[in-house]
């Protein structure tokens, strides 16, 4: 893929480059029906995911935890960011970022397969503003224990910002004469994130579709394996 801008983890807005490599699926774990998709194939195939920034913390106080999206040190095009979580988790909460108190927090319910995926619902997130998830995990003694914060951004005001709202628009405006279902479009619009590599917003737009095919069921269950194989790196 192409590169995409990454937050520095340490909190000082400061840019920097990264290359995300696909995703490794095998041929029998990826829905025949979806490999026209080049974007979305790309993501779930090819060369092994080095992805740092999404997978399995095993530090002391995020054992257990899986961050799946947003990404660690990763920009966003939304204001209204969707969550997805892996493992024993009992809450969620953000902050802008070196702030003591959470502006927005939320429980979560345990399900079967341990995911949780939250629609953030505060007031919008400021465009250039950095911001923290932190995660309360069940520990094995059944304490609660704080993960360490996950940092994000959302894309700052400017031309990029505007040009991918006015791009975005005109897909929609293509889809909606089109009659295409809730499906398609967000499989188009994941396809359009990825081209413009947002991929946090292009998982958003996968997994926000509330009444899913089986093909993107699968799909989606093999795109949370595949991150939560992996270990999140460290960060610098």
């Amino acid at each position: 893929m192409n590169p995409v801008k990454w937050i520095a983890a340490a909190i000082g807005g400061v840019a920097i480059a990264a290359t995300i490599s696909p995703m490794t699926l095998s041929a029998a774990e990826t829905p025949s029906s979806w490999l026209g998709f080049g974007r979305i194939r790309s993501f779930l195939s090819g060369r092994p995911l080095q992805d740092s920034n999404r997978g399995r913390d095993g530090g002391s106080r995020g054992r257990g935890l899986c961050l799946i999206n947003p990404g660690q040190g990763e920009v966003v095009w939304t204001v209204e960011p969707l969550l997805l979580l892996q493992g024993n988790l009992q809450s969620t909460a953000l902050y802008v970022a070196n702030s003591e108190e959470p502006f927005w927090s939320f429980p979560i319910a345990l399900t079967d397969d341990f995911i949780a995926k939250l629609s953030y619902d505060g007031d919008p997130l400021q465009p250039g503003t950095i911001y923290e998830q932190q995660v309360q995990v069940l520990g094995l003694d059944f304490s609660m224990q704080p993960s360490r914060r996950y940092v994000f951004q959302v894309m700052p005001e400017g031309q990029e910002r505007d040009q991918i709202e006015a791009n975005l628009a005109q897909l929609e405006a293509e889809l909606a004469e089109a009659r295409e279902d809730a499906e398609a479009i967000a499989v188009a619009k994941a396809e359009f994130f990825f081209d413009h590599n947002l991929s946090a917003d292009a998982l958003q737009a996968l997994f926000s579709v509330d009444a899913p095919s089986a093909e993107l069921v699968e799909t989606r269950q093999a795109i949370v394996k595949t991150i939560c194989e992996q270990d999140l790196q460290p960060s610098p």
